[in-house]
């Protein structure tokens, strides 16, 4: 993914020695000729929900961007729904354009990176909790309560919950009890990510907030 923006709440547990809980996650690339943003954007909802959206961006005439979301991540495949989000900031969203990082499944892409800062841990989800399984310490290991074959038990510690490895959240900073990630690599694109990181974090509903 050439250009990405990437931000990542997370929150330590001291029962966890590689592991962080997610409370939120925003990844964000741009299209490659720089005028749409596609993203999506996960937040903690309270009560053990999880809420997923999908992110529009759009360049304006003006050279600023303008953001949206809408229900539905985007690998969901809602692409009406897309189209409507996109609506209220531009007349010439298109589907195909968006498709091809929507269902880019390669590493680094969206959807990869996506999944990567929200591991769950349930069989259902078996190339997650094959992760978890072969990063966790002997004791995380009890405490997932993993049985011979490898699947964890849904009585164990952290069943469902949704994870990121502590080395994937490079230089985080710790605030109001949470870790905050970013990392923005954005090539000649002119975004004010210090206006449009809380201005699209405050689209999606949740009990975080990023504010750059």
């Amino acid at each position: 993914m050439k250009n990405k923006i990437i931000r990542v709440c997370a929150q330590r547990d001291p029962k966890l020695e590689n592991f962080a809980i997610i409370r939120g996650v925003m990844v964000i690339t741009i299209n490659d000729k720089n005028n749409f943003a596609y993203g999506a954007g996960y937040k903690a909802q309270g009560g053990g929900s999880w809420g997923d959206y999908h992110i529009i961006g759009a360049l304006q005439e003006d050279s600023s961007w303008k953001f949206n979301v809408g229900l539905f991540q985007p690998f969901d495949g809602y692409y009406d729904e897309y189209a409507e989000t996109a609506s209220k900031i531009s007349d010439n969203f298109n589907s195909d354009d968006a498709k091809k990082y929507f269902e880019d499944y390669n590493d680094g892409s969206m959807y990869n990176l996506s999944k990567k800062f929200q591991i769950t841990n349930c069989p259902t989800f078996v190339s997650a909790w094959d992760i978890i399984l072969k990063n966790c310490s002997a004791k995380e290991k009890q405490l997932f309560d993993f049985d011979e074959e490898g699947y964890p038990n849904e009585q164990g510690k952290f069943y469902f919950s949704k994870l990121c490895k502590l080395t994937d959240l490079d230089e985080y900073e710790e605030h109001a009890g949470y870790l905050w990630y970013s990392n923005d690599e954005c090539e000649d694109i002119l975004i004010d990510l210090e206006d449009e990181i809380p201005n699209i974090s405050s689209l999606i509903p949740g009990k975080i907030h990023f504010m750059r």
